[in-house]
């Protein structure tokens, strides 16, 4: 183990693992034997009571009550022993605005007790959000340079430095715990001993100590691996409060997912019937076999796993081929003057999964953020070697450039793709075509995958275009309209299926032409003034 006091905030009784509760399995921490500085903060009680200067007896009384609730629910799901954390979030639960309405008006025998749980757990999932956020807030000001870890984390990462290759796996694990507790602890107070905790127990779980270790030369990974564990947290209460919610009648599964949506990143998308339903995580079994999957990528955290990802097959290729990847874009209006808000982006090692990607929520780090061998979405779009589908990248190009800074190379148009098909046919052609007319004429989609591409460009429509009674500020709205998500995902869904037609049915010689043409059409964006993009066919 190791001396030295640990960071934590005030616990309760003995350290154990995350356990299994009333309503469903929660993540399991590992057991390990307790340091020295484990058991000096473990005897320590911190039951911090309420400021009754603020408070009215009102709130003091629902406060007594409901501080058991808030403990049995951390014990439950995290089997907490920080009553620091406790405190932290019973006040939270006080000042957490349900319907317009406090939870007195949830209590048994207004509620029942299983309503009055979930809506506290419910509150729980929005604390967590909240310092979820105030983590990611930080990775890219850690791989900045713009601040630093204090003495307190920086003597953690020594400790776990000297035991990995000395210790055997269990103390490994421990001070993997410890590690991560006092990072969170220094970053996000006290009151989140219980999240360092629980994430510092699944991270010993995933993340072998020694690759831990060759993480800590770039504190801003482990600051990711930490924010992507936060929002599995979150995601996992918020699917015991969803099945409460449901088995209670308290509410339908739709409005659940209305309600709740905001905390999950893994999205299905059931075409037959045009239903999307949420996934705690990447693991889930139904998610993994689905046809239609969705990763939004809306926290830094998540963005720096995609980029992992990318740099990986970028180098290693796809099967003995090179990788490709198919890009599309959303925002208001979208040129050099109307806000680039969404990128979709389908790669050829898994090309039922689309990833979003928020540029409304990240800004222009969405772009800018690196991975240790310098992979960033900039360098992405500019690496000629990598080959980008595209369906009419001008005014996509033309918000990239000058919003951006970015010059996208390696581009692949399918539009003029289509343009060169029907001309290699004999046809005479004057003007482009959509993407829905291309879906629609694509002879590798079933019918059920034409209707669902025409039902969703239709419904995404009438949410944006102000003709439709829509508005084009729908793009910026968060949380993101389920509507508008499955809208722009589905847009790349397909572009794959389309490259690889026309790959099929294309010559040298028109490949090297729509090559050709693909990047001086996204030139399109050198123009002193904005052009609107014209609809007739190019000559070439």
């Amino acid at each position: 183990g190791g001396g030295g006091r640990s960071d934590g905030g005030g616990r309760r009784g003995r350290r154990s693992g995350l356990a299994s509760g009333t309503h469903g399995q929660a993540m399991a921490a590992p057991e390990a034997g307790e340091t020295a500085s484990m058991r000096q903060t473990m005897s320590e009680q911190t039951s911090m009571p309420p400021p009754t200067s603020q408070r009215n007896y009102h709130d003091q009384m629902l406060y007594q009550q409901l501080l058991p609730v808030v403990r049995h629910i951390l014990e439950v799901l995290f089997c907490n022993e920080f009553e620091d954390s406790t405190v932290a979030v019973t006040n939270f639960v006080l000042q957490w605005p349900f319907d317009g309405r406090d939870i007195s008006h949830f209590l048994p025998p207004k509620a029942s007790e299983l309503v009055m749980k979930a809506r506290v757990m419910e509150a729980l999932a929005h604390w967590i959000k909240d310092k979820t956020q105030k983590l990611d807030d930080k990775v890219p000001l850690l791989q900045e340079g713009q601040m630093y870890f204090n003495e307190g984390a920086a003597r953690h990462k020594s400790l776990l430095q000297q035991v990995v290759y000395q210790q055997p796996p269990h103390t490994q694990a421990q001070v993997t715990v410890e590690y991560i507790n006092a990072v969170c602890v220094e970053l996000l107070g006290r009151e989140a001993a219980v999240l360092g905790n629980a994430v510092g127990g699944k991270l010993a779980q995933s993340v072998h100590a020694d690759t831990l270790c060759n993480m800590l030369t770039m504190p801003s990974t482990v600051l990711a691996h930490m924010v992507r564990a936060f929002k599995e947290l979150q995601a996992r209460v918020s699917k015991f409060v969803m099945e409460l919610y449901i088995v209670t009648d308290f509410m339908t599964r739709e409005d659940c997912k209305i309600l709740l949506g905001m905390f999950f990143q893994h999205y299905t998308v059931e075409t037959t019937t045009g239903t999307m339903d949420v996934h705690d995580t990447h693991e889930d079994e139904v998610y993994q076999e689905s046809p239609f999957r969705v990763n939004l990528i809306d926290s830094f955290g998540n963005l720096m796993d995609l980029l992992y990802h990318l740099e990986d097959i970028s180098t290693r290729g796809v099967g003995g081929m090179a990788a490709v990847l198919a890009v599309d874009f959303e925002g208001v209006k979208l040129c050099r003057h109307g806000a680039l808000c969404l990128v979709q982006m389908t790669c050829n090692d898994d090309p039922r999964l689309v990833y979003v990607l928020d540029v409304h929520v990240l800004g222009q780090r969405a772009f800018t953020m690196e991975t240790p061998r310098g992979m960033s979405m900039k360098r992405l779009l500019e690496d000629r070697a990598i080959r980008k589908v595209w369906f009419d990248p001008r005014n996509d190009v033309d918000a990239l450039f000058h919003q951006f800074g970015i010059m996208p190379r390696g581009i692949f148009d399918l539009q003029l793709a289509e343009v060169a098909d029907r001309r290699n046919r004999g046809l005479n052609v004057n003007y482009v075509q959509g993407l829905y007319k291309c879906l629609t004429q694509c002879t590798v989609l079933s019918q059920e995958q034409k209707s669902f591409a025409e039902r969703i460009n239709r419904l995404g429509k009438q949410l944006f275009e102000p003709q439709n009674g829509g508005s084009y500020e729908i793009f910026q709205q968060r949380p993101l309209n389920a509507v508008i998500l499955v809208y722009a995902a589905h847009d790349s869904r397909y572009m794959l299926a389309l490259y690889d037609q026309y790959l099929q049915s294309m010559t040298d010689h028109w490949m090297a032409e729509v090559l050709r043409m693909s990047d001086q059409r996204a030139e399109w964006c050198y123009q002193r003034e904005y052009v609107v993009p014209s609809s007739e066919a190019p000559d070439f």
